[in-house]
This record gives C-alpha cells, structure tokens and sequence, in this order.
C-alpha cells in the first residue's frame, strides 16, 4: 500500500463511511421486510373473510334445508288433501281404513317434520347471528388492514428517501478515500454485510471476541498501515 498515506486518517473516513453503509444496510432490511408485512395483513384479512365465507356458507345450507323440510310438508299435506277425498269414494271398508292409516301416518311425519322445522328456525336464527359476527370481523381487519398498509406505504417512501440521501453521502465520502484503501474495505463489506471494521477491546477484537496477538495489536496502533484481525478478517482500528 502507498507509504504516503495517512491510515489514521483514512480510517476515520472508513469509519464515517461505515456509518452510513451501516445506515444504508438497516434501510434496505426494512424495505426488504415490508413485502412481508404486508402478505402477513393479506393473510390475516383472508382468515377473517374465510371465516365470513363460511358463516355465509352455513346459513345458505340451512335455508336450503329450511326450503325442502317446507316443500316436503306440502307435499304430505297435498296428499293429506288428495287421499281425504278420496275417502268418500271408497265403498269396500278394508280400503277405506288403509286409507285412513295412511292419512293417519302421513300427518304423523308432517308433525315430525314441522318439529324439525321449528328446530331449524332456531338453528338459522343463529347462524344469521354468526354471520353478523364475522362480517364484523372482516369489516373490521379490512379497515385495520387499509390502515397499516398506508402506515407502510408511508413508511417505505421515508425510508426511499433516506436512502437517497445516504447513497449520495456514500458516494461523497468514498470518493475522499484512498483508492486502495476503499477497496479493502469494499472486499470486507460484501463478506459481512455491514461491519466491515472492528475496534480494539483490550486485546481482543470488538467485532468477534478474538485474542490478538501483541503484534498486531501494536500495528493497529501504530496506524501506519491496515491490520486485518486473523479470525474474522476486519480491519482493525483504536477508538479515539
């Protein structure tokens, strides 16, 4: 590395741009995050409607149910009326009291039926109440869900905006460090994602809790040159 350069002082302009690549890191985690977000809302107002739908459902099935227990009493009941008239038209006795029996058993099954049927009354009254219910619901996290989304769209164009300013005092700053030097640190950077320099803690690295040799301690705060900690591979540095 060119003996001409100042490494404290180019470590101090490391250290400003690892601030900001630290800043600019965070950003685009959270921006990255927010697709997420934003599934995990859709996925809670699909339970919700799932849970409406199926209320929905539910009460469909019951008046349809509702629908044919009715059509089969007034079919019973038609022939209630039919076999009563034609009661008067038997002459043999034998005929006439089946016919009787059956009149008999036919509004014994309607009176079954209409039982059901008052039962079932009971039965859709509450399932229009569960259907209330989870409309509700849904109304509710619909609302809650349009709320956070503006929350979020809100959010993600503060942060675009502050990665714009970031990215544009990256590049400022860059731009006044040593070449050689910007480039160790940039090899660094893509390995770990964020911090790219590590300080001294007594005689460890701050960055990995490594023991460092008296050698390269002594290096670090000589300050001619870039020391690289042996265990994790940042470049090393003394906090003023």
């Amino acid at each position: 590395m060119d003996s001409g350069i100042n490494i404290k002082e180019e470590l101090k302009k490391i250290l400003s741009l690892q601030r900001l690549d630290g800043e600019i890191y965070d950003i685009k985690e959270e921006l990255e995050g927010m697709p997420v977000r934003e599934a995990m809302i859709d996925s809670s107002l699909e339970g919700k409607k799932a849970g409406m739908q199926q209320a929905e459902n539910e009460l469909k099935r019951l008046q349809v149910l509702k629908g044919e227990k009715e059509m089969d009493i007034e079919a019973k009941e038609g022939k209630v009326t039919k076999y009563q008239a034609d009661l008067y038209s038997i002459k043999n006795n034998k005929e006439f009291q089946a016919l009787k029996q059956e009149i008999s058993s036919i509004k014994a099954d309607i009176s079954l039926v209409e039982d059901e049927l008052l039962v079932l009354f009971d039965t859709i009254e509450a399932a229009r109440e569960k259907l209330e219910v989870e409309k509700k619901k849904f109304q509710d996290e619909e609302k809650a869900s349009a709320q956070e989304k503006t929350v979020i769209k809100n959010r993600e164009n503060e942060l675009k905006a502050a990665l714009q300013e970031r990215s544009a005092a990256r590049s400022e700053t860059a731009a006044d460090i040593a070449p050689e030097v910007l480039s160790e640190y940039q090899k660094i950077l893509e390995k770990w994602g964020k911090n790219a320099l590590s300080s001294l803690s007594g005689e460890f690295c701050a960055e990995c809790n490594m023991q460092l040799r008296p050698q390269i301690i002594n290096e670090v705060k000589l300050g001619r040159n870039i020391v690289i900690c042996e265990n994790c591979a940042r470049i090393l540095y003394v906090e003023e």
